[in-house]
């Protein structure tokens, strides 16, 4: 699938990633949370890659397995650099950073990769009902 950096395009994406999940049989919530961390990157692509300009490409691929999906999106854009990123402080009410901490909370794995020679792809799993690995408590 391919968008645009233009917000507006977030809903387009939204429905094709919808019809997607939902067509690969995924529960509703499952299919929800992986809506939740692709927009999230998309709007942060959009915002922070991007830089707010219109008209640049973000690419979204799907991948079904037995156990998961992988979702990969990229952008051409700066790359991502973790060490600028601030988790939320949720004892207060945050004004930034939400996004990728809705991101870790919906998924099951996340990963990027900004060792190419133009922006970011970051690479989202989510395991079927009963296949995740086990999670460090």
């Amino acid at each position: 699938f391919e968008m645009t950096s233009e917000p507006d395009q977030l809903g387009r994406m939204r429905s094709w990633l919808w019809t997607e999940l939902v067509g690969q049989a995924l529960p509703l919530d499952a299919c929800s949370a992986l809506l939740v961390a692709v927009g999230e990157i998309c709007n942060n692509v959009i915002k922070h890659a991007y830089r707010g300009q219109p008209g640049l490409p973000i690419t979204i691929d799907v991948r079904a397995w037995p156990d998961r999906f992988v979702v990969d999106i990229e952008d051409k854009g700066v790359p991502f650099n973790p060490s600028l990123y601030r988790p939320p402080d949720l004892d207060s009410v945050p004004e930034g950073g939400m996004g990728l901490f809705l991101v870790h909370k919906t998924v099951d794995e996340v990963a990027f990769d900004v060792a190419r020679p133009e922006g970011t792809r970051w690479t989202l799993v989510k395991y079927r009902p009963g296949a995740a690995p086990a999670r460090p408590a």
